[in-house]
């Protein structure tokens, strides 16, 4: 019985000593997970980052009117795109594109020289090229 008090005692202070407050004395660091704050941590990089240190960089700028000028606020809240009240903006037209198609471009060098030599014989339609328009998820 003495035995097994002295080794939960041992194990309790090496316990202790690799705790983040050991050397602090009158302070308790709690190395408990927040669930709460673990929610708004992100789990990949967003979009226009390339680093996590240029990503945390950016958050750390106040953004405020506390520590910003009135002026300087306008600017950084300020929108991308503005459009006048009313105006009805059109949605992008969706566009299935297959990547394994080949399109004009792709052909051989032959095959556009035997179609420049037929459009130069005299008629006047004009050369059409396909337009690839490619829509990508963020």
């Amino acid at each position: 019985m003495v035995e097994e008090h002295e080794n939960a005692k041992k194990r309790r202070e090496e316990a202790l000593k690799k705790r983040k407050d050991a050397r602090l004395k009158h302070v308790i660091i709690s190395e408990k997970l927040d669930k709460k704050a673990e929610k708004l941590h992100t789990k990949t990089l967003p979009y226009p980052f390339t680093s996590k240190e240029v990503f945390e960089r950016s958050i750390r700028v106040p953004v405020g009117p506390e520590f910003n000028p009135a002026t300087a606020v306008g600017a950084l809240n300020q929108p991308e795109v503005k459009k006048k009240s009313g105006i009805i903006i059109k949605p992008i037209k969706f566009e299935e594109v297959n990547p394994h198609e080949k399109t004009e471009e792709h052909k051989s060098r032959g095959q556009k020289q035997k179609m420049n030599k037929n459009q130069s014989d005299g008629s006047k339609r004009p050369k059409s090229r396909p337009v690839v328009v490619k829509i990508m998820n963020r």
